[in-house]
């Protein structure tokens, strides 16, 4: 059956191509992934790991986003037409010949009507994003505000002729090999329906407790990198602040209210302000109770002294460390009720925080005193420092097993090793 789009018609060396918008509803029933082509299963291995479609991610991620949002949106598909014949376009300009000579010459010879009469329509870049969409208007398997009218939305696509099967391989392969998925600070900075992020953004923003310049006119939190150079004069990164607003999310009980994981759509302001509030409360907590943390937050140029290897508080101005500190705190008023924040804050306070002392070692730190990065790492860390602050309160096989997760990071004989007695209490 013949479709006709209006649609523009270009060429990009020498690939002919042309953009026209399709209905949702339409477009689910005559496209399919280029993974269910029979020849599949004769590709190369590379080439498939690319198009292997990630059900999952689409079924919890990408499809409940288009079911419950409103402000909904994506780029454009790419569509392989796979047909004997070739694809018939006319142009506005030789159609219309009595618009006055200006309107055909800004018509030029680039819009008109695309005319396909059949083949085979392969998604050939937007898989995923055409899964959702099939998911949502034909298996009808996700539930939301905005489901229904799915259907009705219209997506750009990009209609590509097949020419040969090695012209297809190589636009798909340069399309995947250039494309460069956003960064994890770039996610974090610009998300407006992800409550954590929005979050964290405003820890840094205005009256937030990280807000601010540093004395070269940056931010004092890194919105770039996961990590930071030991001569920075930036106090942590967003990426750490936003692990420690999910860390604090989840000690209230609010993560699930706030991920947009979860959630798919922005939360409501009466939540954000309520995380606000939470996660305000414990950086606040964290600066004032860490005299030399708030030191280097208000003397950006002592940072980079501050953070050196042999300097006292060393280890507090790694974004690590915060993420571990942050993790432990949790730990520690989940221990024990009825220590206040501020009193966690304050024996954490007390703990060796010298990037060379022996606690860290290879725990956090590594025989170069640098950062150990495994998530593993991170959460040995935070059960050691919860120890040394609420050891006495921790459930006794719990700090056997912590005894023979720190030996075994350090190569020691489990029989031999022990752990550092925990600080006294107040």
């Amino acid at each position: 059956m013949a479709t006709v789009h209006t649609a523009i018609r270009a060429r990009m060396g020498s690939t002919p191509y042309y953009v026209t918008t399709m209905k949702v509803s339409d477009l689910v029933q005559i496209a399919r992934p280029a993974s269910e082509q029979e020849e599949w299963a004769t590709t190369g291995l590379t080439e498939r790991l690319q198009r292997e479609l990630n059900d999952l991610r689409v079924r919890t991620e990408i499809a409940p986003y288009l079911a419950k949002s409103p402000d909904r949106f994506f780029g454009a598909l790419i569509l392989l037409l796979e047909s004997d014949e070739e694809p018939q376009f006319e142009s506005f300009s030789d159609l219309a010949k009595g618009l006055p000579h200006a309107y055909k010459a800004a018509m030029s010879k680039g819009f008109g009507f695309l005319t396909i009469e059949g083949g085979n329509r392969i998604i050939l870049d937007g898989q995923h994003r055409f899964a959702a969409l099939r998911e949502v208007v034909i298996a009808r398997s996700v539930e939301g505000d905005h489901a229904r009218d799915v259907a009705n939305d219209e997506v750009t696509v990009i209609i590509v002729p097949h020419i040969s099967v090695q012209h297809t391989r190589k636009i798909f392969n340069k399309v995947n090999r250039y494309a460069k998925n956003t960064s994890r600070g770039d996610n974090i900075l610009t998300s407006e329906d992800d409550g954590l992020a929005i979050i964290a953004r405003g820890l840094a923003d205005e009256a937030g407790p990280l807000a601010g310049k540093n004395h070269k006119g940056e931010s004092l939190v890194n919105y770039k990198n996961n990590t930071i150079a030991e001569r920075s004069v930036q106090l942590t990164t967003l990426s750490a602040v936003y692990e420690t607003v999910r860390i604090i999310a989840e000690y209230y009980d609010m993560a699930d209210d706030l991920n947009e994981k979860k959630t798919h759509v922005r939360p409501e302001d009466e939540r954000l302000e309520e995380g606000y509030e939470r996660v305000s409360e414990w950086w606040t907590a964290v600066l004032d109770g860490m005299p030399h943390l708030r030191y280097g937050r208000d003397n950006t140029k002592m940072l980079p002294e501050l953070r050196s290897k042999d300097a006292e508080y060393g280890l507090l101005f790694k974004p690590a460390t915060h993420i571990v500190l942050f993790q432990a705190l949790s730990q520690i008023l989940k221990l024990d009720p009825a220590l206040p924040l501020k009193g966690a804050v304050a024996q954490a306070y007390q703990v060796d925080w010298r990037i060379t002392s022996p606690l860290w070692r290879d725990v956090l730190i590594n025989s170069a005193h640098n950062i150990l990065t495994k998530k593993e790492n991170y959460n040995l860390a935070a059960d050691l420092l919860t120890y040394m602050v609420a050891g006495d309160k921790m459930p006794d096989n719990d700090v056997e097993q912590l005894r023979i997760r720190v030996a075994r990071e350090r190569g020691q004989k489990e029989g031999n090793f022990k752990l550092p007695p925990s600080l006294p209490r107040p």
